[in-house]
């Protein structure tokens, strides 16, 4: 399954107005959204509720269903939250680093590999919390997102003031961020749109595998990226991949940058693996 992708949709969600173009074409909506069907549910939209929180977050939804994601656009967006939406994974990931959400809903009609792993590609390339709406009466779902990576499962029918609930206690949840300044990344560019790698206009020649590890690493800019969220990026079912599997791959991916003039990887024993930068060094392999 690929997720489609009409663009943005709902760019801006501000005090109930909805801007940018709609799920169903290029028009521009605007006003206080009606209660919205969300499948065979209904989203009741309350904007003026003393409930709702004041703080301006943002949050990237994603979907494969145009419905599903304004629907859950025009809930958040009647909360305050700023929204970017996304129908297709490459574009969804793509704007999870342009647009460094605080936190990513994704709406599952149904169990798909695909989208498990899309979560699970997330979940390494970010610490942003993420949201899974899905019937949690189907509990191989419900495992399967969580095992993933997901913070929470929203059940359905989705009701607006849950959601925002859930999403602040998974913020509240969350780590506060380790990464400092800005690494050097060394003339390296990861495209995530293109699947491409380049060091200094040079491309780089990696395996499916190799670019999805080398993507999760680059986003971190020199932080230590642990073994469980490589593996999680490296491969769908993670839990039949051991950790040497996992090296064999990453030291094929530091000999390669090395060879295009890139300090390469640095391995922390024990931890994980991180971009090597101006003052640091590649630890031992083991």
């Amino acid at each position: 399954m690929v997720l489609l992708d009409n663009g943005l949709v709902a760019r801006r969600l501000r005090d109930g107005t909805v801007t940018g173009p709609s799920p169903g074409g290029n028009q521009t909506a605007t006003g206080t959204p009606p209660a919205i069907e969300f499948g065979a549910a209904t989203v009741g939209v309350m904007p003026d509720s003393p409930w709702l929180p004041p703080a301006r977050l943002r949050a990237l939804v994603a979907a494969p269903d145009p419905a599903d994601v304004g629907s859950i656009a025009s809930a958040l967006g009647a909360a305050g939250h700023e929204i970017v939406t996304a129908y297709r994974i490459e574009t969804a990931l793509a704007r999870l680093v342009d647009e460094t959400p605080d936190y990513v809903v994704v709406s599952f009609g149904a169990i798909d590999p695909d989208l498990i792993t899309f979560v699970a590609r997330l979940h390494a390339r970010s610490d942003a919390p993420i949201l899974v709406v899905a019937d949690t009466r189907d509990e191989e779902c419900v495992v399967a997102a969580l095992d993933a990576g997901a913070a929470d499962v929203v059940p359905l029918p989705v009701r607006q003031l849950e959601l925002v609930a859930r999403v602040n206690a998974a913020l509240r949840r969350r780590p506060p961020s380790t990464t400092g300044i800005e690494a050097n990344l060394d003339g390296l560019t990861v495209d995530g749109g293109r699947h491409e790698a380049t060091v200094a206009g040079r491309r780089l020649a990696l395996t499916p595998t190799e670019f999805e590890l080398l993507a999760v690493i680059a986003a971190r800019r020199g932080e230590i990226v642990d073994h469980w969220k490589l593996l999680r990026a490296g491969w769908a079912d993670h839990r039949d991949v051991d950790l040497e599997t996992l090296r064999t791959h990453l030291n094929h991916l530091n000999q390669k940058l090395v060879a295009e003039g890139h300090p390469g990887l640095r391995n922390v024993r024990g931890r994980g693996y991180g971009l090597r930068i101006a003052a640091g060094e590649m630890g031992d392999r083991g």
